[in-house]
């Protein structure tokens, strides 16, 4: 059986793609599935990198991959910094990740926003290409499915990957959740808007960005733990950090403690005289495990999810 047909091939024949997200997103995981399904069933060969440490919610984490038909020779690893196809989990970081620098070419982005693809480029500064937009957020939220599953679908649908092929990958990946990701996948593909640009001498190529670390000995807390709020939540315009953390109601809770099983940052749930007291900002990933196992009761609920905001 013949490799897939990717749409880039630099000198080396790979297609380089990179996904940049928040701790919590999921990018990694989506990024590992698209990858098993290139190497196991479209018959391509490539590498992985993932660069990622805490999984707070707001550590910029990103990962790379690269593609090639299947026999290419291996002659580069680690992440890429001049990618063919970019995607973008969280809008902001195209400013505070420096993504307009290093892009190939006619790239294509995927951005998760509800801004329109016109106004992405001029945020992006992008030379040539195609920029995807869908509000990827909102469509999680609505199928109850994960940030990471329409992101993954519109990578896949410009990668011309079979959808058969990758929904059957999703189910097996994740059987609990079949309904709420594949309701996700479809309506990702369905409601992604797309345009085509020529190149503009207005927005030069730039060369990649230096990759730096904000965090070092100077800076770092005692103990070495990293305080999210101060080191690593990216801010939105109006200064407030970008993130969510599940919305406690104090007189609805039983204190049964369910939600300290799943919780996987300690310190996250605030506990005082043996009651649940608050979420504490600084260590939640919103990751919303708490609101999954918090029980229902005739009263309510006293951990759900925010509300998302109308925009």
């Amino acid at each position: 059986m013949p490799s897939h047909v990717l749409p880039y091939q630099d000198d080396l024949g790979f297609t380089n793609i990179l996904m940049s997200a928040l701790g919590g997103d999921g990018a990694n995981m989506a990024a590992k599935l698209l990858f098993k399904i290139a190497v196991e069933k479209l018959d391509l060969d490539g590498g992985y990198d993932a660069r990622y440490g805490s999984e707070k919610t707001g550590t910029p984490t990103d990962v790379s991959i690269r593609l090639a038909p299947y026999g290419t020779p291996m002659r580069e690893s680690g992440p890429t910094r001049r990618p063919h196809m970019l995607s973008v989990f969280r809008e902001l970081l195209i400013r505070t990740q420096d993504l307009m620098r290093g892009l190939q070419p006619d790239a294509t982005v995927m951005v998760n926003t509800n801004r329109a693809p016109s106004e992405v480029r001029e945020m992006l500064r992008l030379h040539s290409g195609k920029i995807v937009t869908l509000d990827a957020t909102r469509i999680a939220l609505e199928t109850r499915s994960r940030l990471n599953m329409p992101m993954l679908a519109v990578l896949a649908a410009q990668l011309n990957f079979p959808p058969d092929v990758v929904k059957t990958a999703i189910v097996g990946q994740w059987p609990k959740a079949r309904e709420a990701n594949l309701a996700a996948f479809d309506r990702a593909v369905g409601v992604a808007r797309s345009k085509n640009f020529e190149p503009s001498p207005d927005y030069p190529l730039e060369e990649p960005a230096r990759v730096t670390s904000p965090i070092g000995y100077a800076n770092m807390l005692n103990g070495g733990a990293i305080d999210a709020l101060t080191h690593c939540l990216v801010p939105d315009p109006n200064g407030q950090p970008v993130g969510q953390v599940p919305v406690f109601a104090a007189e609805l809770c039983s204190h049964c403690g369910l939600c300290l099983v799943p919780c996987p940052d300690p310190g996250s749930i605030v506990w005082k005289d043996r009651k649940m007291v608050g979420i504490n900002p600084v260590y939640c990933k919103g990751c919303m495990q708490c609101v999954e196992i918090c029980p229902t009761t005739k009263r309510g609920k006293a951990l759900t999810e925010p509300e998302l905001a109308v925009v």
